[in-house]
């Protein structure tokens, strides 16, 4: 972790993988899990603390799974008793947070997708599955009965079984989604560290950019969907357990893994407190990242606004968005993302793994509604936003949470 200053508060930069699926989950491959491991939640949060060396975590078994299943596999009340005790037993506040956390996923029937719920509790209950209930709303109001914290994020947004719809969006128990993982990226479709397309080509109107285009204001994070008990980032491309696997850490059978030589997905999220409730806060005010297989350092601000925040009106001269990058290979180029059209870039002329650039869009309005209009939100109003895309020469990248900026009539 590492302080940063911003707007008059010190920030920590904690490291995290809130997507990991142990024994109980019917995904996960015990043939391939870490050496000296059992695959028990208890075990995934060592791994993540002691190997992975990241700062927070959540265990995430399904509560259902039907997919290809004469019975579908149910998450028992005594298996999630076991894992809400792993939770207790390595929850140390200022060391390693943990989270109470399950999967949670539509039939293929229905359009919302896969989410993973999480709460600021040590006791939260197990509530109904996706399957056990006839529309998403119903899981916002049981949130909304709840003493405590609770969050979702969605993931593989736009994998073809079960893509993201973004009109059922709920902005106070939906401010981040995950955009990298296992699976490869959902910033676009087409984008170069996507899905295989041969096994899964990405839904179109369910990518992290058709959200932002429909005016939604979501922060972004990454994270590992691990079926191995691999987290943080710590996914080997071959496992030498098994002579001649493939470059697949998961599964052969399974090439919808192809970018894993990346390595899975992190979250950055710079938080005021090491405790569960400083990182639930820093996620809903969307001041966090998301990276691929590194712990690449990433702070961004935009006319003085941190990444995740809303700006204000848009200025009408320039808009100065101020990178500070500290990678763990040379930076091959950094982009700045207006309203989904790369409207920057700049590559270092040596290589150097830190860079700190001003990335200043000079634009004048009339070039801006040509070459990248505002985007309208649910309140009619029409907002120009802004993100950063990082890529290394290893091709490992990381993107900012965007700023948001509303437009003067």
């Amino acid at each position: 972790m590492s302080l940063m200053e911003g707007l008059g508060m010190t920030y920590t930069l904690l490291w995290g993988d809130t997507h990991i699926h142990a024994e109980y989950s019917v995904c996960f491959k015990p043939e391939v899990i870490p050496d000296g491991f059992d695959g028990s939640p208890g075990d995934c949060y060592r791994y993540a603390r002691d190997v992975a060396e990241i700062d927070f975590a959540a265990v995430t078994d399904h509560t259902f799974s039907g997919i290809g299943k004469k019975v579908p596999i149910v998450l028992t009340e005594d298996q999630y008793g076991v894992i809400l005790e792993a939770n207790r037993a390595y929850h140390d506040p200022g060391r390693f947070v943990t989270f109470p956390a399950y999967e949670w996923n539509s039939p293929l029937d229905r359009t919302y997708g896969h989410h993973n719920a999480y709460f600021c509790d040590d006791e939260p209950p197990l509530l109904p599955s996706g399957h056990d209930i006839s529309s998403i709303d119903e899981m916002w109001a049981a949130f909304d009965e709840l003493p405590y914290e609770a969050m979702m994020i969605p993931h593989h947004l736009a994998r073809d079984q079960t893509p993201y719809d973004w009109s059922t969006l709920n902005p106070r128990y939906e401010p981040v989604v995950e955009i990298t993982s296992n699976w490869g990226n959902y910033e676009y479709k087409g984008n170069p560290q996507a899905c295989d397309p041969n096994w899964s080509p990405g839904v179109p109107g369910s990518f992290l950019q058709d959200g932002l285009a429909r005016g939604h204001r979501v922060g972004v994070i990454g994270s590992s969907d691990s079926h191995s008990g691999h987290s943080g980032g710590h996914h080997p491309p071959f496992d030498p357990k098994i002579p001649g696997r493939p470059a697949n850490p998961i599964s052969a059978a399974r090439n919808s893994y192809r970018r894993n030589i990346l390595g899975a997905g992190l979250a950055g999220v710079y938080a005021e407190e090491f405790t569960r409730e400083g990182i639930f806060a820093a996620l809903h005010a969307r001041r966090c990242y998301a990276a691929t297989g590194r712990k690449i350092r990433l702070w961004t601000e935009t006319n003085g606004h941190i990444m995740g925040a809303d700006g204000g009106t848009l200025p009408d001269k320039s808009r100065t968005v101020h990178v500070a990058v500290n990678g763990t290979a040379p930076i091959a180029h950094i982009t700045l993302v207006r309203n989904n059209v790369d409207v920057r870039r700049f590559h270092p002329q040596e290589p150097t793994a830190d860079v700190t650039i001003d990335l200043v869009d000079d634009d004048p309005m009339e070039k801006i509604v040509k070459v990248s209009p505002p985007v309208a939100d649910g309140n009619g109003a029409a907002l120009v936003y802004y993100y950063v895309r990082v890529v290394q020469a290893d091709e490992r990248t990381a993107w900012s949470s965007p700023v948001w900026f509303t437009v003067s009539a």
